[in-house]
C-alpha cells in the first residue's frame, strides 16, 4: 500500500506555514501509519490503527511538532494516539488491496512478462532471417555453379576466396610500443555507460531521440561533479524501477528523463563549508570572556569612536582566535 501525496501539496498554505522539519515528520508519520494499516489488513492485531508517543520518538519528532500538525489540521487524536487526516490538496487516503486484487495483479504481471519474452524472441528470430537468406543464396550458387562453364566456376571461386582468405591474410597493424596516451576509441564513453544503466528506451542509434540524449549527457557531464551526480541518479532510478516503486510503463525515454527528471533523483551537491570568522560578539568569544565580564569597564561608545574596554578586550580575544585558526590551516 502506498501513502499518496498530492502534487499540489507544496502550494497549500497549511504546509507553507509549517517548519520544514515538521513537514518531514508529517511524511514519516503518515508512512508509519500507512504501513501499519497495510499490516492490519492481513493481521488485525499487528497495528492498533494509530501511532503512539513511542512511534513519534522513533520518527525523531517532538510533541511540539506534533501539536503543530494537529493545529494545522493534518493530525488528529484517535483512541489514545494519533493518526493522519487526509486533506484535500495535500494527501489522499491509501487504498488497501484485497487478496483477490493482489492475485489479479500478480497474474497480470506474469502475463505481461511472458508476452515481453515472446516479443523479444520474435525480434531475435527476425534478426536472424537476413543471415539465413544469405547463407541459402551462397549454397544455391555453389550448387548451380558446377553446371555452367569452367570459367564461371573460376570466377565464383575467386570471389569466394576474396571474401575469406584475403581478409584473414592481411596482417593487422600493431601499435607502437610506449604510447601511454589513450585513443579516442578507448576513452570511456559517459553516454554509453548511462544508456546501459538506464532502465528505459534510448531510441534508435543516430535518430533524433538518441542524438538529443547524447547531447544532454555531454552538456551535463562537462562538470565532473555533475557527472558523478548523474551516474548516481541513474543507479537510483534503475533501483526504483526494479523494486517496483516506479511502474515500467511510466519510464520515459532517456532524453525526456534527462531533460525533466534526473536532478530529482540525484543526490544534493556538496557545498564547501564556510570558515567561521570570530568577532567580538560571537559565541566562542562569549564562552571565553563572559566569566570575566565584571572585570572590564563597559562605558564608551563605538559609534562615537570611544569603544569600551569590554569591547576592546573581546575584539582582542576574537583576533587571537582567528590567528590560531590560520596557524592550524598552515
Amino acid at each position: 500500500m502506498w501513502f499518496i501525496i498530492d502534487d499540489q501539496m507544496a502550494d497549500d498554505r497549511r504546509i507553507r506555514r509549517l517548519p520544514l522539519a515538521t513537514v518531514g515528520l508529517w511524511v514519516k508519520l503518515c508512512v508509519i501509519h500507512s504501513k501499519g494499516v497495510s499490516m492490519q489488513s492481513k493481521d488485525p492485531s499487528a497495528y492498533p490503527g494509530h501511532f503512539d508517543q513511542l512511534d513519534l520518538k522513533d520518527a525523531g519528532g517532538t510533541m511540539r511538532q506534533l501539536q503543530q500538525l494537529i493545529d494545522a489540521g493534518l493530525m488528529e487524536e484517535h483512541d489514545g494516539g494519533w493518526r493522519p487526516v487526509y486533506a484535500e490538496g495535500i494527501c489522499r487516503e491509501p487504498r488497501v488491496l484485497t487478496e483477490e486484487q493482489r492475485e489479479a495483479r500478480r497474474k497480470a504481471g506474469s502475463k505481461g512478462g511472458r508476452r515481453k519474452a515472446a516479443n523479444q524472441k520474435a525480434k531475435q528470430t527476425s534478426g536472424d532471417l537476413p543471415e539465413n537468406s544469405q547463407a541459402n543464396e551462397e549454397q544455391n550458387s555453389s550448387e548451380t555453379g558446377s553446371k555452367p562453364s569452367s570459367k564461371l566456376l573460376e570466377d565464383s571461386q575467386a570471389k569466394t576466396w576474396h571474401k575469406t582468405d584475403t581478409d584473414t591474410d592481411i596482417p593487422s597493424p600493431t601499435p607502437p610500443a610506449g604510447t601511454a596516451k589513450q585513443t579516442a576509441s578507448e576513452a570511456p564513453d559517459a553516454f554509453a555507460a548511462i544508456a546501459e544503466t538506464y532502465p528505459g528506451t534510448i531510441g534508435a542509434k543516430g535518430r533524433k531521440a538518441e542524438r538529443e540524449a547524447r547531447d544532454l549527457v555531454e552538456t551535463i557531464t562537462e562538470n565532473p561533479v555533475q557527472l558523478a551526480r548523474l551516474q548516481s541518479a541513474v543507479r537510483r532510478y534503475r533501483r526504483a524501477v526494479n523494486d517496483g516503486h516506479v511502474p515500467q510503463r511510466q519510464v520515459p525515454r532517456l532524453a525526456t528523463w534527462l531533460r525533466d527528471q534526473w536532478e530529482t533523483w540525484a543526490p544534493e551537491p556538496i557545498t564547501p563549508t564556510r570558515q567561521h570568522k570570530h568577532t567580538w560578539n560571537c559565541e566562542h568569544v562569549h564562552q571565553l570572556m563572559d566569566p570575566h565580564e565584571d572585570e572590564y569597564d563597559h562605558s564608551g561608545s563605538l559609534r562615537e569612536g570611544n569603544p569600551s574596554k569590554w569591547y576592546l578586550a573581546c575584539q582582542a580575544c576574537a583576533d587571537e582566535l582567528n590567528q590560531e585558526t590560520s596557524k592550524e590551516k598552515q
